[in-house]
């Protein structure tokens, strides 16, 4: 009742806002999701001067709490339906796919949607069919996304959609923030250290195989983190306690509780994960190599084919590590060994691959604020 009192307050708050503070309008479902949003943020409070009003469904989301000048935090939850429903601004930038397809429905004002994504992937693969339909506009992260949506429009007879190539802006926080780490060259052990960071599809690594691939990791000395999926933690708490309580008393394993940091991603020799985004983060932000477990594909599209582009979460898979059997676990230690011996090898293929798949390296945040600026003036006229 508490929460629901705050969210009553906050969309009377929201409704009294000047009309010039809430131009701009950034949604997100739980507190992770701010890292893909900071960098257009930041660029819009700092290099343009513009105030932002910021949305979360998260009660602990730690931007409630802020008070930093320009950016004005609002909790809706149970009454986000409704509040989408109604809100009025120039643009509304998301991370949410489906919108207008379930119970978040595009506003009765005119309201130009803008998305982000918070993963390389392909469009129509992992996603849902027409998950970006109802966007106005979209912040490409390479030109796989272009070429996709494109297709998609042609095929379905829709109004091509605004779609700007503006990068991937966490990806460069995780680039810059290696090349730091790497420039200091130290390390606390000799032994390597492995990231566990499965996708949230059925038959992800926390269902099928973690204990056994743990502790073969271990028996390997290894140091190992398991980062589970937002998703997985919301939907099968009693998995991830499981797991947890499974290697409470073992000095070498860490059960990471938030992707709002990327601190293991840089610490660690090797990630492993099945059909999760983190392998591209990963492999293009620190350019070593992934190990990818082989569970079964992750699809929500049962459509995907039609599009007649593989999906590059697929194409790409076996260039940036080693794909492995889930029923050859044992082989992990070596496929490990021998992706850290190679990561020379791997640096500069993975270095080349991101070139290719990732636009405006290093100028993503400008892109993005400019093209969200531009809307609202454009709007406001």
């Amino acid at each position: 009742m508490k929460l629901l009192c705050r969210e009553m307050a906050d969309i009377y708050r929201f409704l009294k806002t000047p009309a010039q503070e809430k131009k701009i309008v950034f949604y997100a479902e739980h507190e992770g999701y701010y890292a893909n949003f900071d960098g257009l943020i930041e660029s819009l409070l700092e290099e343009h001067g513009q105030s932002i009003c910021y949305v979360t469904s998260d009660p602990k989301d730690p931007i409630l709490d802020t008070r930093r000048q320009g950016i004005s935090p609002f909790y809706m939850n149970r009454l986000l339906s409704f509040f989408m429903g109604i809100v009025n601004c120039r643009a509304m930038v998301m991370t949410m796919p489906d919108l207008n397809q379930f119970h978040i429905k595009r506003s009765t004002n005119d309201v130009h949607y803008v998305y982000v994504f918070h993963a390389i992937v392909s469009t129509h693969m992992i996603y849902r069919y027409g998950a970006f339909d109802h966007y106005d506009s979209i912040l490409c992260v390479g030109p796989h996304h272009v070429k996709e949506i494109r297709k998609h429009e042609e095929q379905n007879k829709l109004s091509p959609k605004t779609l700007v190539e503006a990068g991937y802006h966490r990806l460069e926080q995780i680039y810059s923030a290696y090349e730091r780490l790497a420039a200091k060259g130290s390390r606390s052990t000799s032994k390597p250290l492995i990231l566990i960071a499965p996708s949230w599809a059925p038959h992800n690594i926390l269902e099928s195989c973690a204990k056994p691939l743990i502790e073969n990791l271990l028996e390997a000395d290894y140091g190992v983190i398991v980062r589970p999926h937002p998703e997985t933690k919301k939907r099968a708490p009693e998995l991830v306690e499981s797991l947890a309580k499974k290697f409470a008393d073992h000095p070498k394993v860490t059960i990471e509780q938030s992707i709002a940091q990327y601190d293991a991603l840089l610490r660690a020799d090797v990630l492993i994960t099945d059909w999760s985004g983190i392998a591209h983060e990963y492999a293009f932000g620190t350019e070593r190599p992934v190990l990818f477990v082989d569970l079964p594909c992750k699809v929500n599209n049962d459509r995907y084919e039609q599009l007649g582009i593989e999906p590059m979460e697929v194409s790409v898979r076996s260039q940036i590590g080693r794909i492995l059997s889930p029923n050859e676990l044992e082989k992990a230690v070596g496929t490990i060994d021998q992706l850290i011996t190679e990561q020379a090898l791997y640096k500069e293929r993975i270095a080349n691959l991101r070139s290719q798949y990732v636009y405006a390296f290093g100028r993503s945040a400008e892109v993005g604020a400019r093209h969200i600026l531009s809307v609202a003036e454009q709007n406001a006229s």
